[in-house]
């Protein structure tokens, strides 16, 4: 006769082979969700704005860098500074790590990306203040290729852009409604972005009907200065005063 431990064994083996059978997968992880937005606001110039600028700051830099450039503005206008999502050195950047090694599809890829939920930040804060009238973007290195490519790909948020010390990466979005002005400010010996590709890049461009135009500033590298800075207030604010204020 069948001892009775022999028998509980039989009876579990269904069991035990149906596990076998089907092995217990990983749970699946959750897709990492992006880095919300934030962002700093306020208003410069007196009366109520009808203008906005949208400054992108460069890697490692945080929004606090554009202040200074937008003391003493004279046209009323919605200042918005967005943070890059990422940490960075002793601030924030827009990409994340590894942007720099990929080919330049993969980095264009990365930067429609980023130019997309900067445009939806950009509409929504056009809805909450119905007064806007015309938008410029702006931003220097990582911030210039967002501004460029917001002007490229979302013209119906932007109409002026200003980007500086950037790659032009991408090409016009077919059939989209132009940007109205696209002035872009290089520096004639920066190492990162070369003068020489900036300019070929323009004299395409404008070729293919893009109102662009660029300003290189001789001995300049990838930076800043006090002629470049003074040439950006004059612009932006020349730009963005209303009919009523020309």
């Amino acid at each position: 006769m069948m001892k009775p431990l022999h028998l509980a064994v039989l009876r579990m083996l269904p069991a035990l082979c149906l596990a076998c059978a089907h092995p217990p997968q990983a749970p699946r992880e959750a897709p990492v969700a992006a880095p919300a937005l934030t962002y700093e606001t306020y208003t410069v110039g007196a009366g109520e704005p009808e203008a906005m600028l949208v400054a992108l700051h460069y890697s490692g830099s945080t929004p606090g860098f554009w202040r200074p450039l937008l003391e003493d503005w004279r046209t009323p206008t919605r200042v918005v500074l967005p943070r890059g999502p990422h940490p960075r050195r002793e601030g924030f950047t827009w990409f994340a790590a590894g942007h720099e090694q990929k080919v330049t599809a993969e980095k264009t890829a990365d930067v429609a990306q980023m130019a997309a939920r900067l445009a939806e930040l950009i509409r929504e804060l056009r809805a909450a203040h119905p007064r806007i009238r015309r938008v410029a973007v702006t931003g220097f290195s990582y911030g210039g290729d967002l501004a460029w490519a917001l002007a490229l790909r979302h013209p119906e948020q932007v109409d002026v852009a200003v980007p500086m010390g950037s790659r032009l990466l991408g090409d016009p979005t077919p059939g989209a409604p132009a940007t109205r002005r696209v002035w872009v400010l290089q520096g004639e010996v920066d190492p990162i972005i070369t003068a020489p590709q900036t300019a070929a890049r323009v004299d395409a461009l404008k070729a293919a009907g893009v109102p662009i135009d660029v300003k290189v500033y001789p001995g300049l590298g990838h930076d800043f200065s006090p002629q470049l800075i003074e040439d950006w207030r004059t612009f932006l604010q020349q730009q963005l005063r209303t009919e009523a204020q020309r």
